[in-house]
């Protein structure tokens, strides 16, 4: 019995240090603008994906605290609402000492620990994660007119060694450990052979109108290339941010290139509404745990956080729930999730009677379309459903049609979707409950909205405000989340 009691005083203690000994601990001072919290992601397993956040509220004076743990050395992003403040690689047993000053154009964050130089030269690297600014289509840009794809790989292994190379010379003065090295490498490696694959695809994209550099031989062993020396089988892999999206890149490889997928058939599943279920049935046979459940799980939140309300990503959740009923990931799901219920049960309720949607048939022109609506002056709102900050305006609606009601301005929105998206927009219209003139503008009003914004290039949202004639009184007024520059704006007019 003593020996009994004995070993399990042995077994408690071993594992009272290996608890402590993965302990990670951060304190923290957030100066200037202070947020209503920070969102740190979470290292389940050593992944670091944006979407998979928990969040700790700074005091008065922007003090906080972070406590983790975790077995193994990962990163870790300080964001508020899909804005970083800055990436730690975290480290078992460590603490870290942070400041953030949300008014600095530069050099905004800073921290104390061992690997700080690390740490400050990490956060220096602009395509660090997606949320900086980062992505793979954005790295791809400066090789999309180049036709020899050894030159290709060149520059992109140049501009990886050239970003390692400061890492390698704080690993050789110990100025940082060799496990921060190896995550970093690993992670920025993966990120230049997702630009590659990325590149590729592009060229594959750009082939339909002859625009591609690449030829189909060229772009394939582009693609290929990568996958033979980069797998996504790779465990390793699963700690960098740009995990998600470089297994996207990989089943498209898969689906386009290998199987040769008739793209007028995944356009007809589109058009259906199971294009997600079709991506995570084909995700399915490509993956195995525990890449398969963490995708799963990054899809959904990801396609979800678009706020297109797709009622199959309910489906699709209800199913990864089953599929996987302990999953550490559902609790972040749930969150995306409920949105997209409310937006269909709003869908049964009646419309409301100041919703007015405009036949757009004959309407080719602002001058036409401002023509047939009651009014002096219109405040016209320029916005698309797959438009993310077109939506975000709309939460401060109610001040916009208060403010709009004392000047006696008529309230027109103008979406440029497709027609594949028409049903979408109008229940986009009444779940937002966008009061006004409705209009989903043909090719002419499209081409004209583009004459008037002066660019091909439309950036949404765009506000203007013009006369019954058509004529522009203003052509960029603020949208309703500054109303208060928006009343002067119009006070000026």
């Amino acid at each position: 019995m003593k020996l009994y009691f004995l070993l399990l005083l042995v077994l408690f203690s071993e594992l009272g240090i290996c608890q402590t000994k993965n302990n990670i601990h951060i304190t923290g001072r957030i100066t200037g603008k202070i947020p209503e919290v920070i969102e740190y992601t979470l290292p389940i397993n050593g992944i670091d994906f944006f979407g998979f956040t928990d969040s700790v509220q700074p005091d008065s004076a922007g003090n906080f605290q972070i406590n983790l743990n975790s077995n193994q050395t990962c990163f870790l992003d300080l964001s508020y609402k899909y804005k970083s403040y800055g990436t730690l690689i975290i480290e078992p047993g460590n603490t870290y000492t942070i400041e953030i000053d949300t008014d600095a154009p530069e050099n905004r964050f800073k921290v104390q620990s061992k690997n700080e130089k690390g740490q400050e030269l990490y956060n220096q690297i602009q395509n660090r994660s997606m949320i900086v600014g980062g992505h793979f289509e954005l790295e791809t840009k400066k090789y999309s007119s180049d036709s020899i794809i050894s030159e290709i790989k060149q520059k992109l292994t140049q501009s990886l060694q050239n970003e390692l190379e400061g890492f390698k010379q704080l690993l050789k003065n110990k100025s940082i450990t060799k496990d921060f090295y190896n995550l970093i490498e690993t992670d920025r490696t993966y990120f230049y052979k997702g630009a590659q694959g990325s590149l590729a695809f592009i060229n594959y994209l750009n082939e339909t109108g002859n625009k591609n550099a690449l030829n189909k031989t060229q772009y394939t062993e582009l693609w290929s290339d990568i996958f033979k020396t980069n797998p996504v089988t790779n465990p390793e892999l699963l700690k960098s941010p740009w995990f998600y999206f470089y297994i996207e890149n990989y089943l498209r490889y898969n689906e386009l290139i290998l199987d040769a997928a008739d793209i007028s058939k995944l356009t007809e599943i589109g058009k259906k509404g199971q294009i997600h279920t079709h991506r995570i049935n084909y995700a399915k046979k490509h993956l195995s745990k525990p890449q398969l459940e963490y995708y799963l799980a990054a899809y959904i939140y990801y396609e979800a956080i678009n706020n297109n309300y797709e009622k199959e990503l309910i489906t699709l959740f209800e199913q990864f729930k089953t599929e996987y009923p302990s999953s550490p990931y559902t609790h972040f799901l749930d969150p995306v999730i409920i949105p997209i219920i409310a937006f269909h049960k709003k869908q049964e309720e009646p419309l409301n009677n100041k919703i007015h949607f405009t036949d757009n048939t004959a309407v080719n022109s602002v001058k036409d379309l401002l023509k047939g609506l009651n009014g002096k002056q219109f405040y016209i709102d320029i916005w698309a459903t797959w438009c993310g900050p077109c939506k975000a305006e709309f939460k401060d609606n109610q001040k916009l049609y208060a403010l709009l009601k004392s000047k006696n301005i008529t309230m027109v929105y103008i979406s440029i979707d497709k027609e594949n998206r028409e049903k979408q927009w109008r229940d986009m219209a009444h779940f937002y409950n966008l009061e006004g003139y409705h209009i989903r503008a043909n090719e002419k009003l499209d081409a004209d909205l583009r004459n008037l914004y002066g660019s091909q290039s439309l950036g949404i949202p765009w506000h203007f405000l013009a006369d019954e004639n058509g004529i522009i009184i203003n052509k960029s007024l603020s949208g309703p989340s500054q109303i208060d520059n928006l009343e002067k704006q119009l006070n000026n007019n």
